[in-house]
């Protein structure tokens, strides 16, 4: 159980700077803190650390490899990852348009 949180965990921080590297990397405005030119050397730095990390945690506890002493963590992520990935080409993402920003507004209080 503890593996499947962290791998979620580290998940859930990683994805979102895997599209800011990848997808968003030309169309993306920095706010009042950036790192500047080394964002993307440090963004690839944190996703490679996030799947070695997953992959350290998805091995087996003990060896030799029973249904006892098995890790299923790879089944339980994997399964989530699955029924998530469907629910967002089947339903999501016909509604979900994302957060809206509020950074630069001056109706802050």
């Amino acid at each position: 159980m503890t593996s499947i949180a962290v791998i979620g965990l580290y998940i859930a921080y990683a994805l979102p700077i895997f599209f800011r590297i990848t997808l968003a990397r030309r169309s993306f405005m920095p706010g009042p803190f950036s790192l500047g030119p080394f964002s993307i050397i440090i963004g690839w730095i944190a996703v490679l650390w996030v799947v070695t990390i997953s992959v350290l945690f998805s091995l087996p506890v003990a060896y030799p490899i029973t249904d006892q002493t098995l890790n299923y963590t790879p089944i339980a992520v994997g399964g989530l990852f699955v029924i998530l990935v469907s629910y967002w080409i089947v339903n999501a993402r016909y509604w979900f348009k994302g957060p809206v920003t509020n950074v630069g507004t001056h109706n802050n209080v």
